[in-house]
This record gives C-alpha cells, sequence and structure tokens, in this order.
C-alpha cells in the first residue's frame, strides 16, 4: 500500500501544504480517494487511509462556518482518513470557505493539502488510476505534459513558454540550460519555495534537484533535415528542476520523457533563426520595436572562445535568450565582438533587463546604448555602445552592465590613476589599510568600496557575499584603523576616488604592501 507522502510526491506534486505536515501523517497508508458532496450525508463511505477531495462549491454547503467545519473534520478524523485536499479555482487557506476546515484540521493534526485550478472529477481518476496501477497513472501523466509541450510547440511558444509548462505541471521551478550550463529559459511557480530555489540557483548558490542532459540536437537529418540545413552546430543542454524537496517518480519521468522535445526546439530555434539572419545579413532590426537598444560585448572573454564552432555554439544559445522578434544578432563568428539589437518596453525603458541578461550568459561586461526608434540610427548606437564598452574596461570592478548615457562617468573614473600624483596621494590616504597580508588588504578595499558605493550596509554585504553584520565589524575595523567617520561626505568622496586608484593599480601591476 502507498503512503500519503509516495501519493503526494508522484501523483499530485503541485499540491501545497496548508500547514504543517507531520512525518507520521506522511509515512500514513492511502486507502482510496473520497469526493466531499454538496449535500448531506457529504461523504457516502470513509474508512481508514481514504484521501477527502473538498471542493470549494461542497464545503460552502457542507461547512459554511467554524461548527460545521469543525464537525466535518471529527468526522473525517475519526476515521481515520489520511489528509483533506482542498481543489478550488483559487484556493486561499486564510479565507472562507476554506479557512474554517482548515483551522478545524489543525486541531486534530489532520494534514490538508491545496491544489487550484484543478478539475475535480479528473483529479479523482488520476489519484484512483495512481492508486490501481501507480507506473500506468505516472506514465499517463508524463504523457499528458508531453502532449501539451507539443501543443505549445506547434502553436509557436518560445522555450520561456515551454519551460513554465514544465514547472506548473510539476509545481516546481524549472530551468533550461544550454551547453554551457546557462539559464536559457526559468520558472518559477507562484510560491515562496520555488522563488528561493530559482533565486539560489541563479546567485551560484544550488538548489538544483534533477538534471536531466538533453539528447544531442539536431537529430537525424533524413527524419528532420529542417534541422541541419544551416549547418548549425549541435547543441546540448540540460532540464533542471530546483528546489530541496526529494525528487518523485513523475517528475523522473516526465522530464525524461519531454526532453528529446526540448532538445528538438532547442535546435530548431536556433535553426530558424540563423537562417533569418542569413538571409537579411543580420541587417534587419527585431520586428516588435522601436525603441531598439544595441548591445556590444567582447567576442573571447574569460573563456577564450576562440574557433569556429564554439563561436557558432556561443551565438546559436544567444539567440536563444528571446524571441527574434526581439533579439537580433548581427555579424558572424568571425566579427571581432559580439553585437545584439534588443527591443525595449515600457517596463524597461533602457533595455537594462535584457542586456544583464546577456552579461550572466557571457559572464562578462556589455555596454547598452541609448534607446533609438529610427533605424538610420542603429550604426551611431553601435559605435556609442562601443565606446561605452572601451571606456567602461578601464573602470575597476566595473558593473555587468555599462550604459551609454553614462559613458562620461566612465570615461572620468578610468582617467582618475592618471592624475597628477594621483596614486602617491591615494596610497598616502589609504595607508592605514596597505598594511598586512595582501588577502587582508584586498579584502578591506573591498569593503571600503562596497560600503562607499551603496546606499547601506544591507546593500554592501549583499554586493560583498557577506553577512551583514561581517560588514558591521569590517566599517568599524576600517574607521579604527584610519581614524575615519565613513558618514563625512568630503571623506567619503575622496576615499571613493582613491580606493578606485589603488584598486586599478593593484590590478594591473600586483599589490605591494608597506
Amino acid at each position: 500500500m502507498a503512503s500519503l507522502g509516495d501519493l503526494w510526491r508522484t501523483a499530485i506534486p503541485v499540491a501545497r501544504p496548508a500547514g504543517p505536515v507531520p512525518d507520521a501523517a506522511l509515512a500514513a497508508d492511502v486507502a482510496w480517494v473520497r469526493v466531499l458532496r454538496a449535500r448531506v450525508p457529504a461523504l457516502e463511505a470513509l474508512d481508514p487511509g481514504d484521501v477527502v477531495l473538498a471542493p470549494a462549491g461542497a464545503l460552502a454547503v457542507v461547512a459554511p462556518d467554524a461548527p460545521g467545519a469543525e464537525a466535518l473534520v471529527e468526522a473525517i478524523a475519526d476515521a481515520a482518513a489520511s489528509a483533506v485536499v482542498l481543489v478550488g479555482e483559487a484556493v486561499d487557506p486564510a479565507s472562507p470557505p476554506w479557512a474554517p476546515l482548515v483551522a478545524a484540521a489543525a486541531g486534530r493534526s489532520l494534514p490538508v493539502l491545496v491544489v487550484a485550478g484543478a478539475d475535480v472529477p479528473a483529479l479523482e481518476r488520476s489519484l484512483i488510476g495512481w492508486l490501481v496501477n501507480r507506473r500506468a497513472e505516472i506514465e499517463r501523466q508524463a504523457a499528458r505534459l508531453e502532449r501539451r509541450l507539443e501543443q505549445l510547440a506547434l502553436g509557436g511558444a518560445d522555450l520561456r513558454e515551454l519551460i513554465a509548462a514544465v514547472g506548473g505541471f510539476l509545481g516546481r521551478a524549472a530551468v533550461l540550460e544550454g551547453r554551457r550550463g546557462n539559464a536559457l529559459a526559468i520558472h518559477a511557480p507562484d510560491e515562496p519555495a520555488a522563488a528561493t530555489a530559482a533565486s539560489r540557483y541563479l546567485s551560484g548558490g544550488g538548489a538544483v534537484a534533477l538534471r536531466i542532459p538533453l539528447p544531442i540536437a539536431p537529430l537525424d537529418a533524413v527524419r528532420r533535415p529542417d534541422l541541419v540545413r544551416y549547418g548549425e552546430p549541435p547543441l546540448r543542454g540540460s532540464l533542471v528542476l530546483l528546489g530541496d524537496a526529494p525528487v518523485g517518480e513523475l517528475e523522473r519521468i516526465a522530464c525524461d520523457r519531454v526532453a528529446a522535445l526540448l532538445a528538438l526546439e532547442l535546435a530548431r530555434d536556433a535553426a530558424v533563426q540563423r537562417a533569418r539572419e542569413t538571409a537579411r545579413r543580420s541587417e534587419a532590426l527585431p520586428a516588435d520595436g522601436p525603441p531598439w537598444v544595441v548591445v556590444v560585448a567582447r567576442q573571447a572573454g574569460a573563456e577564450d572562445v576562440e574557433n569556429t564552432e564554439q563561436r557558432e555554439t556561443l551565438r546559436a544559445e544567444l539567440r536563444m535568450l528571446a524571441p527574434h522578434r526581439r533579439l537580433a544578432l548581427r555579424g558572424d563568428s568571425e566579427s571581432l565582438e559580439l553585437r545584439l539589437v534588443a527591443v525595449v518596453d515600457a517596463g524597461d525603458p533602457n533595455g537594462l533587463l535584457i542586456a544583464a541578461r546577456i552579461a550572466g550568459f557571457l559572464r562578462r561586461t556589455v555596454a547598452v546604448s541609448q534607446p533609438f526608434s529610427d533605424p538610420a540610427v542603429r550604426p551611431v548606437a553601435e559605435a556609442e555602445a562601443r565606446a561605452t564598452l572601451e571606456a567602461g574596461s578601464l573602470v575597476v570592478a566595473a558593473p555587468p552592465v555599462v550604459r551609454a548615457d553614462r559613458l562620461p562617468a566612465y570615461r572620468l573614473l578610468g582617467s582618475l590613476p592618471n592624475l597628477p600624483d594621483g596614486e602617491r596621494l591615494a596610497r598616502t590616504l589609504l595607508a592605514p589599510l596597505l598594511a598586512g597580508r595582501p588577502a587582508l588588504v584586498a579584502e578591506r578595499l573591498a569593503t571600503l568600496r562596497a560600503v562607499l558605493d551603496h546606499p547601506g550596509p544591507a546593500e554592501a554585504a549583499a554586493a560583498l557575499g557577506v553577512h551583514r553584520n561581517t560588514v558591521a565589524y569590517r566599517i568599524r575595523r576600517i574607521e579604527s584603523l584610519g581614524g575615519w567617520d565613513l558618514q563625512d561626505p568630503e571623506l567619503r568622496l575622496a576615499l571613493a576616488v582613491a580606493v578606485r586608484i589603488v584598486q586599478r593599480e593593484q590590478d594591473e601591476t600586483g599589490f605591494a604592501t608597506s
């Protein structure tokens, strides 16, 4: 006999607890599934181990108030049922008609799960099918997801919509990774655990529960010649599920089934976009604009991408960061730089969000031009972005995205080391921090820079990747060493200039402590 935990993980992974679920309850056996009816008696039969599906309409009739809910819960608990599953279009356990039942169940240690937006008869059939033939029901559910993705793909859905369908079906945050492990698309269901898992993943903190490698694509040229017609290099990526909860059998089987389809979509998108760009010689601007922005990055960075095949693969994955109507990649693999044109909208009027996605994907600084609406201005915008990238490269610890509207600021900051006697004065001002081990000196300078560059200790701590208490301790130590008050505006300005000069010197020549 299956347990409630097994049923939850493999048959209804989208269910969420309305309160604490004890380990003993998860280990309890599940016998059958009963549906609460909007009449008296509400349950035709109820045996030990049964799971009760409670639709909103039935609850409103059977348990319209607290006394009614307590009576219903008492009957269910006395029958030793496994759990109650609340089912409705939008289930809020803190609101009627759910709240009285949830409160009464908590008093009897009766587990309550929530499934929003489900069809009750279909859910009942699915759970009974799982109890009768677990493997067959899991395969049927996985096939449902596969058919849904096929329908979306045939309807022209992009990669984000496909991953959203996977994540929504399984109730987990899901990611489609490219060949290099970069996130091409990510979706987190609207619940705290999924959002937390997605945040941890994006910040490099793990949270990966399952990673399924995608098959090499494009597929057989005889079956799908359109996928290899343009000479696109093979892509390989992964379908990733996030979160700390154990991965269920449904999730493993479903991900295995849809991996080939996702690989096919990766290859199809790459081939279609490459064909469009080849036909237009990369001159056309994305159709959803204006306005547009130009994003520029160096062709080779920390990863030292050199040969043509590697560059083509990188370009193919770049094209998938947004639909072709919103992002166009210019040039070819022989270009000295990567140039993209992106559509901007009201929610991102300067194109900073898409530029940040490109910077995160490439793991290097990118420059973004000012928005433009006249296609003839595109060459000017490219030159503007290129000049901004050059100026930003001279700034110590430049942000991931440097903006053309701040070009004078980057040039000013980049020229600080050329100030007459600037290095000597900067080292003199910072002398109290420059004594000691090189690692300790670098830590002090980085902390000082973060404190001066951010509005408060919390933001500085986030930038440094440490706890805010650690930053507070370091600030006190820095102020003690220098005899400074870092709230003094005049001193803050001088220290901000000096720390940039010294950090630039450290980057270029290595740091020598005094």
